[in-house]
């Protein structure tokens, strides 16, 4: 991460908006966030002020070594890891039933052995693409509570607006890997495509919809700690 990068997700772990920030170290918001942005860089000066305000170090800004930050690094890396996961398996078992059908589909008339030889084949290649998607459906389980666990546990704040751009995203490129062979099949219909991709955009909304009732309920539970 850079160092704007850094500047913004301290201020989010901070639960402080940009107008606050700007307000305690004499800046305006503009300012601020034309810091953030990367459009300009504050001085060694500003960069003390912000780590007061934030209740860090220099390093922290410069090099993103805060335990926050290297929290953020890590949801990152578990996302775009599951963005290719995902997205890249649900074309290659998409392209293998397509292909299937396209090289391999069975001629009406009697069974002759070239045909028992191409039916066994065909059947060998079936088994892997329901193999494929029930690996599909597992790596969106796991790795979408791998991600809320990281996002949970590392106290990490990112923005709502984030979270539900990244699940469109992925959602769209599942999407995307799949129907262009789901409509051009000559023996499969669209449903045997697109079944599998459709339980899996449905876990990571359900996933998506715990971790953004989990912040509330997490500051409900600090308030009333606090108070206690």
């Amino acid at each position: 991460m850079t160092i704007n990068q850094n500047l913004r997700q301290l201020r989010l772990d901070c639960g402080m908006t940009q107008e606050q920030v700007a307000g305690k170290i004499g800046l305006t918001r503009q300012a601020l966030s034309s810091y953030e942005s990367g459009r300009t860089r504050p001085d060694i000066e500003m960069l003390m002020r912000l780590c007061e305000v934030y209740n860090t170090d220099l390093d922290a800004i410069l090099y993103g070594t805060s335990r926050t930050l290297k929290a953020v690094r890590r949801v990152k890396t578990c996302a775009t890891s599951l963005f290719i996961l995902l997205t890249a398996l649900t074309f290659v078992r998409s392209a293998l039933l397509w292909g299937v059908n396209h090289t391999m589909a069975i001629p009406e008339g009697p069974m002759s052995p070239e045909k028992m030889a191409m039916f066994e084949t065909r059947r060998r290649y079936i088994a892997a693409w329901e193999a494929m998607d029930g690996l599909l459906l597992t790596i969106a389980l796991f790795g979408g509570l791998l991600l809320a666990a990281l996002l949970i546990g590392g106290k990490c704040v990112v923005p709502v607006r984030q979270k539900l751009l990244y699940t469109a995203a992925l959602a769209v490129g599942i999407l995307l890997a799949t129907i262009p062979f789901a409509y051009t099949d000559p023996v499969y219909g669209p449903p045997n495509y697109l079944i599998t991709p459709v339980l899996v955009i449905f876990r990571l909304l359900f996933i998506l919809a715990a971790i953004l009732l989990s912040g509330p309920i997490l500051k409900w539970k600090e308030s009333r700690r606090s108070r206690a």
